[in-house]
């Protein structure tokens, strides 16, 4: 933990850990990319080949030597995270006249802030065609028969599936797609030819997981806006990603191909208070330190324009 850390007044175990189980429905950037603790805002991450795809010669004549394997070396990727903080101020008069615990309330919003933020740096990285491997994107602005208002997608999920398989060895195993796009699927024709006259017609997400044989299908609905007065905008747009995610474990290698993960500096988040305008005014303060990044392009396919 930084120097500065290390000052903070008056550390709030209480509200760090109410920050800490702060669940909002809307936001999904942590199902997306897992967290890892690190120990340094600095970080060198291995990013491994496909040296685990070689086929060697294992068999061995008597008397011969051993069959000697050379060992993939790892290029590295620098990480450096970036502190995100938000204070809210509590006023003592406000906060004795309240029939609502203000400190909670000023703990939430500032958490919602930073989580939004988080949010969005996430759903920016999924969303951008240059953070997948050549061949793994496809736009389908200008192939309006293959959108899924309508189209096979079961086909084309499957396909998606196929391409990453073969270029880091295992098929991704979560969808992550814009609510917009989920609302779609949700009528699609082609998709309730998939049932049999005996199950609903609706597809719920139970159903279209169990069509394109993923894991999870994760919706992203949350919105932002840049000023109150401005209107809101949808943060997970019209887009669809196909991702492989990996159960979180010590020991993780080439083995454990990932797209993503989202780095925390370890202890963090925490809510600290601190006083001002000569004690009349309580600041509650959410602090993270953190950065999401995309590790393994070849882990994920992204589909653009998707309705």
């Amino acid at each position: 933990m930084s120097a500065y850390l290390k000052k903070l007044r008056q550390i709030d175990p209480v509200l760090t850990n109410l920050a800490v189980g702060y669940k909002q429905n809307e936001y999904i950037a942590e199902k997306v990319m897992p967290v890892v603790s690190v120990d340094k805002e600095g970080n060198r991450v291995p990013i491994f080949g496909k040296g685990s795809f070689v086929s060697y010669e294992t068999e061995r004549a008597t008397g011969a030597e051993s069959n000697m394997v050379t060992v993939d070396s790892a290029k590295m990727m620098d990480i450096v995270l970036n502190e995100h903080d938000l204070a809210v101020p509590v006023d003592y008069r406000a906060s004795a006249e309240s029939m609502f615990d203000l400190r909670v309330r000023a703990t939430n919003k500032a958490t919602n802030g930073v989580k939004l933020r988080q949010e969005i740096e996430t759903a920016n990285l999924i969303q951008t065609a240059s953070a997948y491997n050549n061949g793994l994107t496809e736009d389908l602005a200008a192939q309006p028969d293959l959108q899924w208002n309508e189209a096979d997608v079961v086909e084309a999920i499957f396909n998606a599936k196929e391409k990453v398989r073969r270029e880091c060895g295992q098929e991704p195993n979560i969808l992550v797609l814009g609510a917009r796009v989920m609302n779609k699927l949700k009528t699609n024709e082609v998709l309730k030819s998939y049932l049999s006259g005996t199950e609903r017609k609706l597809l719920d997400i139970d159903t279209l997981t169990n069509l394109f044989e993923v894991d999870e299908i994760i919706v992203g609905k949350a919105v932002a806006s840049s000023e109150a007065s401005m209107p809101v905008m949808d943060i997970w747009k019209n887009f669809a990603s196909l991702l492989l995610r990996p159960e979180i474990r010590i020991g993780n290698d080439e083995g454990d191909p990932s797209f993503g993960y989202t780095f925390r500096l370890r202890g963090l988040p925490l809510v600290d208070r601190y006083s001002g305008n000569g004690g009349k005014i309580e600041y509650s303060r959410y602090t993270d330190i953190r950065k999401p990044a995309v590790i393994g392009g070849s882990c994920g396919y992204l589909f653009q324009n998707v309705i």
